[in-house]
């Protein structure tokens, strides 16, 4: 019992080691490194997919949208024409009952020369209209710039008499 201590190791024995103990360090980073790859390949394979999904569904709606306004165009094409035929045909029938009156002195139907007369008449009264309307707008305009321009104080602020005009102001708010 008290007698020579006996030793549990033996020299030429060897005995666990640190490595034993911990493990394989280089294995275990390779595999967690190779796992955290999976995942980042996962998640890449995901975002491509979610935007070849995107981009298929884009590329149909603008299908959709580029075979909406083709119809539309068609559409506008067709009205325009059958618009374009019924104004020929109102023209065209517009001559004939012309042409079946009496022709006026210079050649041309009465109910064409009385139709162009009202709608030269027509023309002139809005040449009048907007070259009125210009002049009261340039009489505005020069109003307002003189109340933003800087005036000495002894001088009273100037101001312009309306247009004067012969022709009835048809429409417009009376002044009093």
């Amino acid at each position: 019992m008290f007698g020579k201590t006996k030793d549990i190791f033996d020299a030429n024995e060897t005995g666990p080691t640190a490595n034993d103990f911990f493990g394989d360090e280089a294995a275990a980073d390779h595999s967690t490194q190779l796992d955290t790859l999976r995942d980042r390949l996962q998640q890449a394979e995901e975002r491509i997919h979610s935007q070849f999904t995107s981009m298929a569904t884009y590329a149909q709606i603008a299908q959709e949208q580029i075979e909406l306004v083709r119809a539309e165009s068609k559409s506008e094409t067709k009205r325009a024409e059958s618009r374009l035929t019924q104004l020929i045909e109102r023209e065209r029938t517009d001559r004939m009952s012309a042409t079946s009156d009496a022709p006026s002195v210079g050649g041309a139907p009465t109910g064409i020369d009385a139709r162009l007369n009202r709608l030269e008449e027509s023309v002139e009264v809005l040449k009048v209209g907007i070259s009125d309307c210009l002049i009261r707008q340039k009489a505005l305009a020069d109003a307002i710039t003189s109340l933003f321009e800087p005036q000495p104080d002894t001088l009273a602020p100037q101001t312009f008499p309306p247009p004067t005009t012969d022709r009835p102001t048809g429409g417009l708010a009376a002044t009093s």
